[in-house]
């Protein structure tokens, strides 16, 4: 199994930039509506949760990359996806549609996107997951799970590492009304402020114990 070097950059809400020396992706690109410069940006490949503004912008990722989105299994630029069907929302996607889990390994890491997951995850779902390395959660609520469900969600996957995304920060207008990623931290053992957008990683480097990373956009 390769033990490559895994960047991962993020650039606010649930876009980050995920890549190697093989394979560069970006998930969920969102457009300038939602408050964070749209950066200038090439990619291999653009993983799409769902088709909300916020999140399907793959026209600002350059270097015409293949769209993985949807439920099954997947293959491009010798990366496995697994696509999970979810719900964004508690009345079974009625409100805010459906939404993707993706599951997929890197460097011999195995990372899982929860996307706008709007519900806890069922048994089904996390057997899929299996184990998990790295685990992108969105913990800001109102479109999303909040702090709490987030909370259980790390504690059922224990994957080694978390990284909160899609909560409130200065950027973001009165549009998302949702929390700020401190309701998450509270209480929360381990947790590593990245003072930078981005952290490296490789299989070896991975904390023997669940840890978070909060990274800064900029």
């Amino acid at each position: 199994m390769s033990q490559s070097q895994v960047n991962i950059r993020w650039f606010g809400h649930s876009m980050f930039m995920i890549w190697d020396d093989k394979v560069k992706m970006v998930t969920d690109p969102f457009d300038d509506s939602v408050g964070y410069e749209v950066p200038d940006m090439t990619a291999d490949l653009v993983l799409v949760s769902h088709r909300h503004f916020d999140h399907d912008n793959i026209s600002a990722v350059k270097g015409k990359p293949e769209v993985v989105e949807g439920e099954g299994e997947k293959s491009s630029r010798e990366v496995k996806f697994t696509g999970i069907g979810s719900v964004h929302d508690e009345k079974d996607g009625t409100l805010r549609g459906k939404n993707t889990l993706f599951v997929w390994e890197l460097g011999g890491i195995r990372f899982v996107h929860l996307g706008d997951q709007g519900i806890m995850l069922n048994d089904e779902q996390m057997k899929k997951m299996g184990e998990v390395d790295v685990l992108f959660v969105p913990v800001g609520g109102y479109f999303t799970i909040d702090a709490g469900v987030a909370s259980r969600i790390v504690s059922a996957l224990n994957p080694k590492v978390v990284i909160p995304m899609h909560y409130k920060t200065e950027v973001m207008g009165k549009d998302f009304p949702i929390s700020g990623v401190d309701d998450f931290l509270k209480g929360k053992e381990r947790v590593e402020k990245a003072g930078g957008n981005t952290l490296t990683l490789t299989r070896e480097s991975l904390p023997d114990k669940t840890t978070i990373y909060v990274l800064d956009y900029r």
